[in-house]
């Protein structure tokens, strides 16, 4: 596949993800132009020189802010798409038929489409069928603080095509950020979203004082009902023992750096998740993919009993105790899961 041989890089969004990754970029020599849908976030950069939520970082000198779309765009050989998923439909309508016709294009949004229950892939794919052969996705453990802070850390790229595997895989690679390839394109993006409801669920055990011991069941049978889900919609189970799987799950559902975590906490200190995000500003997306993953979980009648009892304390009002009480006390089973015996199918 024939691309430019420029060193332009757009990314489609301006918080701490987008200027994290933009960092990466810059140091593998990218001229790095994100795009901003309001001004005073593109005014924040000229005045503190560094980006929202990541306070201290210095805005490196071959990257800029605009609210100018297409001027973002222009002569890029790289888009990277690091929006909420909140903001999935309304921005891939507005920009999936602009890509440049021969960028690489690589999404970093985890979650779903509440509207169509498809993956960030998958909505922009359907809005562009032409970038199919040219999306990856890009997912792992990582805190975006500690990416722009330049700290050791691993991810995954994920595309059907190798040669855009290896391309993004060459683009984001440093001495601080290892990249892996892999070719389980649902798998990676499924274990990014749905890990920040587990993480929902532990935050709200160590709020309400649950302990450790509680901690880790939560995150062990979240990774079996995270690939219970992901396998029915095609994914390679191993896939979520990878970094895109476990390494997210562990990070997210322990880090004090995660959102999601930090919110699932006040919920446990009887907080209203809302309240939690009107008090801090923070983009919660397990707050969204809870809602998404209950429809899938239906769908496919796939059980995720840790989803179900997050879905309903956040949206029906169930006790925190009620609901501990409800997943200690279901029926009894043995831990190996069905796909456990079919590894080989795959």
């Amino acid at each position: 596949m024939k691309r430019r041989q420029g060193k332009k890089a757009c990314i489609i969004g301006a918080g701490a993800w987008a200027g994290a990754l933009g960092v990466v970029l810059c140091d593998n020599g990218y001229q790095v132009a994100l795009w901003a849908r309001s001004e005073s976030t593109v005014k924040y950069f000229e005045v503190n020189k560094s980006v929202p939520r990541l306070p201290g970082i210095v805005l490196p000198r071959n990257m800029t802010v605009t609210t100018d779309v297409d001027k973002a765009l222009s002569d890029a050989s790289l888009v990277v798409l690091a929006i909420p998923s909140s903001a999935l439909s309304q921005v891939t309508r507005e920009i999936a038929g602009r890509l440049p016709g021969d960028a690489l294009v690589v999404t970093a949004t985890k979650g779903f489409d509440l509207d169509t229950l498809r993956r960030p892939s998958q909505v922009w794919i359907d809005a562009n069928p032409s970038v199919k052969d040219r999306m990856c996705v890009l997912s792992g453990p990582n805190f975006a603080a500690e990416i722009a802070k330049r700290l050791p850390a691993a991810t995954v790229v994920a595309a059907l095509e190798e040669s855009t595997r290896l391309a993004v895989q060459h683009a984001f690679m440093t001495g601080y950020f290892r990249v892996y390839t892999h070719v389980d394109v649902i798998g990676v993006e499924i274990g990014g979203a749905l890990k920040n409801v587990i993480a929902l669920a532990c935050g709200m055990a160590q709020g309400m004082g649950a302990g450790y011991n509680a901690q880790a069941a939560i995150i062990s049978r979240g990774i079996a009902e995270i690939t219970r889900l992901g396998v029915a919609l095609g994914a390679q189970p191993l896939t979520f023992a990878g970094l895109s799987g476990l390494g997210d799950l562990v990070l997210t559902s322990t880090g004090p750096l995660s959102r999601n975590r930090q919110a699932g906490i006040a919920v446990g200190k009887s907080e209203s998740i809302h309240s939690f995000v009107d008090r801090t500003g923070y983009t919660v997306e397990g707050l969204q993919t809870v809602k998404a993953a209950m429809q899938l979980s239906a769908t496919y009648d796939i059980p995720m009993p840790i989803t179900d009892v997050v879905y309903r304390i956040l949206y029906e009002n169930l006790s925190l105790h009620r609901g501990l009480s409800e997943a200690m006390n279901r029926e009894r089973k043995p831990e190996p899961e069905e796909y456990y015996f079919r590894i080989g199918e795959f």
